[in-house]
This record gives structure tokens, sequence and C-alpha cells, in this order.
């Protein structure tokens, strides 16, 4: 029992110090602008490179020319390259129609965004795409409460993750763009 009694205070050390709030090397400052693993300019990233790769594979961003547009002829969001969109959000005789342009392998399933304090999921029927090859996902919804709780989900001034079963997720940075679809059907 007397060799291990040096060790007592060396592995309380250890224990407060893994409860201290605050980093152990002086060289490491906590960053008040992440939380979790959103880094500070409020794009999404995993906490280590494997994830990180996945993850960009699977998630265009707006360094491949991913941007919002609005078309004004059409009130219609569209982010996305221009030739393109991956998700648009129109207004089309008092009915907002949502798209998720991806190929899909189930016809009907849920397109959820997640963002800014808020979450609002929608059910989606899969169809031909008229922008190409596979299908898309859509819905039409009446202006009501479905559709201001999507708006409030775009609302913020963070990123918003677009999921669909079958599809890569999409984050979408901020913009005033789709609050001029929403605001069009109203």
């Amino acid at each position: 029992m007397q060799k291990y009694f040096p060790l007592i205070p060396f592995a309380a050390a250890v224990f407060l110090t893994a409860c201290s709030p605050d980093p152990v090397d002086p060289a490491v400052a906590h960053d008040e602008n992440l939380t979790g693993d959103a880094s500070a300019d409020a794009s999404a990233a995993p906490g280590n490179a494997a994830a990180a790769e996945v993850h960009k594979r699977a998630s265009p961003h707006a360094g491949d020319g991913m941007a919002w547009s609005w078309r004004a002829d059409a009130q219609s969001a569209q982010y996305g390259p221009a030739s393109a969109p991956q998700l648009s959000i129109e207004c089309r005789g008092g009915v907002l129609h949502i798209t998720r342009h991806a190929p899909v392998e189930d016809a009907e399933g849920t397109l959820s965004f997640t963002g800014n304090r808020s979450a609002a999921s929608l059910p989606v029927v899969a169809a031909r795409s008229q922008l190409g090859p596979g299908s898309m996902s859509t819905t039409a919804l009446k202006p009501g409460d479905m559709t201001n709780a999507v708006a409030r989900v775009f609302a913020g001034k963070g990123p918003v993750n677009v999921t669909l079963g079958g599809a890569p997720s999409l984050v979408v940075p901020p913009s005033d763009v789709p609050g001029r679809a929403f605001a069009a059907c109203r």
C-alpha cells in the first residue's frame, strides 16, 4: 500500500484538471464562437476528419457554385447552380411548392429542415424531374401552419440542413431569398 500512496495526489490532480471548464494547456484558448461541431463561420462541420470528409462529399456547398437566386417571374427561390438547382421554393397560384431536386428511390418520404433553433418536416412525393435524369421530391402547401414552420427555419442567420431519405443532405447558407417565396404566398 505504501508504494501506491504517491500516486494518490497525482490521480487527484488529473481528476481535478479533467473537471475544469478551462483548457489545461494555456496555449489552447476556448473559442466562444464554437458550439458543438459548428465552426465560427456558422457552417456545419463534423468533429473529426473522417466525418468531415463524408460530410463534404454528401453535402454540396457554396464553394461548388452553389448559391441562392431569386426568379421574380416565377416567384421562385432556388439554391444550387443556376443550371441545376438542388432546392426550390416557389409560389404558384397562392400555393407554395417546395422541391428537393435529387434522385431518390422511394416514391414518398419526408423532407426535413433544421436550423436557427427550429425544425419542420413535410411529406413529399417523388416525381420525374424536368431538369435532368432521376426524380425530385416535391410538396404543395397552401399558406398556413406548415408553411409558417418552414419559413421560421429559413428566417434566421444560420445555415439550414435539408434532409430527405435516400438523397444527400444539403446545408444551405442563410439568405433573405427563401423569405421572398414565403412572402409571395401569404
